[in-house]
């Protein structure tokens, strides 16, 4: 039998360093999981009714002076809109989903739809702030 006698700690206990990784492991998980990835700050227009997405769509940010990026990566230049966007997309069913400021020209959001619809994308939809 062990006797206990009092003395110097010479062991480190790692179970409370463990349970705090763990808890701020899972804090960081649920935050991303919420969070989408989006390249600009935009400004988006206001509706009082919006549907809420079932599945994870790419998300196509547009800010207002017309640059675009894809799931947070931004376009170098308008040529490489369908790569990246093929490169993201691994649903041949796909949603998209729009984030366009709300000082874009109309023509900038038409040119992405048509692009949108030249790839086949059926599902596209336009992110708003609901009111």
């Amino acid at each position: 039998m062990k006797s206990h006698t009092p003395g110097p700690i010479t062991e480190i206990n790692m179970t409370p360093f463990v349970d705090i990784v763990l808890v701020i492991l899972i804090i960081f998980l649920i935050s991303a999981t919420v969070m989408l990835p989006r390249m600009f700050a935009i400004a988006l227009p206001k509706a009082v009714q919006a549907d809420k997405l079932e599945n994870t769509p790419i998300i196509i940010s547009i800010d207002r002076e017309g640059a675009v990026a894809i799931n947070g990566v931004k376009l170098a230049q308008d040529a490489d809109f369908d790569r990246l966007f093929q490169e993201q997309r691994q649903n041949p069913e796909a949603q998209a989903v729009i984030a366009a400021d709300r000082e874009v020209r109309h023509g900038r959001l038409i040119e992405i739809i048509d692009r949108l619809r030249t790839m086949k994308v059926q599902r596209i939809g336009i992110e708003v702030e609901q009111q």
